[in-house]
């Protein structure tokens, strides 16, 4: 067996002029979003509500979660304007909370852009989320939400 000496992707290696990690990845700061949004018990199906905009390159971590048991539609689906299920959709009835972030799964080191399943980066840089009401709402709700994410 060969002795190896290696090194994580945080680390710039002259030699293969590999300048380190994105800033993001590397160095990104912890930041959180947290928010309310309330629905009438008269919302339509097509409702949105906007919830948070955020940066295309933020990195989202996993304890991004949402309070739905109090949501005033069957079906939770959060994405972006026109990707009513972009980030997540899931029967209120699942659970209380939702974290569409999973620690250490399929999304680790992606962005936001990547995440939504973007083809690219928004050139303004800045992607929206928003709860959709894709039924008719059930009753009054509202939704608590958290969004963690990392960014320089």
């Amino acid at each position: 067996m060969a002795i190896v000496k290696g090194q994580s992707d945080l680390i710039s290696d002259p030699a293969t002029l590999y300048s380190g990690a994105d800033p993001e990845i590397a160095r990104g700061r912890p930041i959180v979003s947290a928010g309310r949004v309330t629905n009438a018990a008269s919302d339509s199906a097509g409702s949105s509500y906007h919830l948070v905009d955020l940066p295309a390159d933020a990195l989202l971590d996993a304890l991004t979660c949402f309070k739905v048991d109090t949501w005033g539609f069957a079906t939770v689906s959060i994405g972006t304007e026109t990707d009513i299920d972009a980030l997540v959709t899931v029967a209120k009835s699942a659970g209380a909370t939702v974290t569409p972030i999973t620690r250490l799964g399929a999304t680790h080191q992606k962005r936001l852009w990547e995440i939504l399943g973007l083809a690219a980066a928004p050139k303004s840089g800045v992607i929206s989320l928003y709860a959709h009401g894709p039924a008719n709402a059930t009753a009054a709700g509202s939704m608590l939400f958290e969004i963690h994410y990392r960014f320089r």
